[in-house]
């Protein structure tokens, strides 16, 4: 099940609970019944905000919003912050004029039966979310997680409140005074992850993570820093290499640590990686995306095909039918275009290609491409195609590649 769908069932069932506790609150005058079926409304905008943000930070980046829209869920959550704030300090209003007015409240065997089913079900409802919010990384969909959890113990609450109410008339009110406290708290607990995320708080597990596979590598690291946004993480690392390590040896380096972070911390969606050498700490050394070296340029072997024209790969699957996920790849998709038609199709191996590091940017390079398509790229490894006057086109997830033959045709 997707967080998208998770949070349209919350919504269908936040919205049953509201109407359920606001009629049956209304008829047995139960303000603390009748407060907890606001809190519900309440957990129907939330759960329709959280949709928003989750469908909203699928969005791929665009020209205008280059770094994507992963902000939009920590915008998401602090909305609903904002909504359980305003329940609480109605409930709480409302439960201490109560107190100055305490109303007689009609118990009944289904009023019972409501206020406890209510309670099942949305505990239920706040597990289903956590689990879903926890797998997928969705902040958004934790805070509402959050949010149910409160809608579940408060009708826990109510139902303490509305037995008691036969022997202790103020039992109500006070139950209702709870209720509205408990949700300020939650809200303040919530609203503070949401805050740390948007104000690019560090990820210490992320980093721990990435000082890990650095050790296994055998890398030193001198500096890094990260920041959440949203459900993802961006890294900065730096990272200490030999003085005499040629460019194209720390461009190697740079493309298997990036493969392999990317890989294995899934929340890490953008990582900038700099090197140093170990004599010379404070001097970077010059990347290709960075600039180039006076007099010099570093020329890669050329393999494959003469070209005959423009020349555009694409990486594919092992199946040699479909695109592959990300550049580096066993395989490619070779296509020359010259005044409008197709001088040669075929499908070419990268000689290059290693699990733990499919040298993607040296088989652009050496295949001598003019333009490369794919589903997905490192930050570095873009700009080092960029520097040696690659173009890169990132394509939509769900494109395949018959389309984008056509779509090359259309365009050269």
């Amino acid at each position: 099940m997707k967080a998208k769908s998770v949070s349209l069932i919350s919504t269908l069932a936040n919205l049953i609970l509201a109407i359920t506790k606001l009629v049956v609150g209304s008829i047995i005058g139960s303000l603390a019944l009748t407060a907890d079926g606001v809190h519900s409304g309440l957990d129907v905008f939330s759960s329709l905000i959280t949709f928003w943000g989750i469908r909203l930070r699928e969005k791929p980046a665009d020209e205008k919003h280059p770094y994507g829209f992963w902000r939009a869920e920590s915008l998401a959550g602090f909305l609903v912050t904002i909504f359980l704030i305003i329940s609480a300090f109605w409930i709480i209003y409302e439960s201490i004029g109560r107190f100055f007015g305490q109303k007689p409240i009609h118990l009944s065997f289904w009023a019972l039966i409501v206020i406890a089913a209510s309670f099942i079900f949305a505990e239920l409802l706040a597990r289903l979310k956590f689990f879903y919010g926890r797998k997928y990384k969705s902040i958004a969909l934790v805070a509402d997680a959050e949010h149910s959890r409160a809608d579940a113990l408060s009708s826990l609450a109510v139902l303490i409140g509305v037995v008691l109410s036969s022997y202790f008339e103020i039992a109500d009110a006070l139950v209702a005074l709870g209720v509205g406290i408990y949700i300020l708290y939650q809200a303040f607990e919530i609203g503070k992850e949401v805050t740390d995320s948007l104000l690019d708080v560090a990820n210490k597990d992320v980093e721990k993570r990435i000082r890990k596979i650095c050790q296994a590598h055998n890398l030193r690291i001198s500096d890094l820093k990260t920041r959440k946004i949203g459900s993802y993480n961006l890294a900065e690392i730096k990272i200490k290499l030999p003085p005499d390590l040629k460019i194209k040896e720390a461009q190697e380096y740079l493309d298997t640590l990036e493969e392999r972070l990317l890989k294995n911390i899934p929340e890490l969606k953008q990582i900038i990686i700099s090197l140093e050498s170990y004599e010379e700490l404070n001097k970077n050394i010059i990347l290709p995306w960075f600039g180039k070296k006076i007099g010099e340029k570093e020329e890669f072997e050329k393999i494959g095909p003469p070209k005959q024209g423009k020349r555009f790969i694409v990486p594919l699957e092992k199946d040699e039918k479909n695109i592959a996920a990300c550049l580096g790849s066993q395989k490619y998709f070779l296509i020359d275009r010259k005044q409008g038609k197709t001088i040669l199709k075929q499908v070419i191996e990268n000689p290059y290609f290693k699990k733990e590091a499919p040298y993607g940017t040296r088989f652009a390079k050496a295949i001598r491409a003019d333009k490369v398509f794919t589903k997905q790229i490192g930050e570095n490894a873009r700009k080092s195609l960029e520097n040696w006057g690659l173009d890169t086109e990132l394509i939509p997830q769900e494109m395949d590649l018959e389309n984008l033959l056509k779509k090359i045709e259309e365009e050269s």
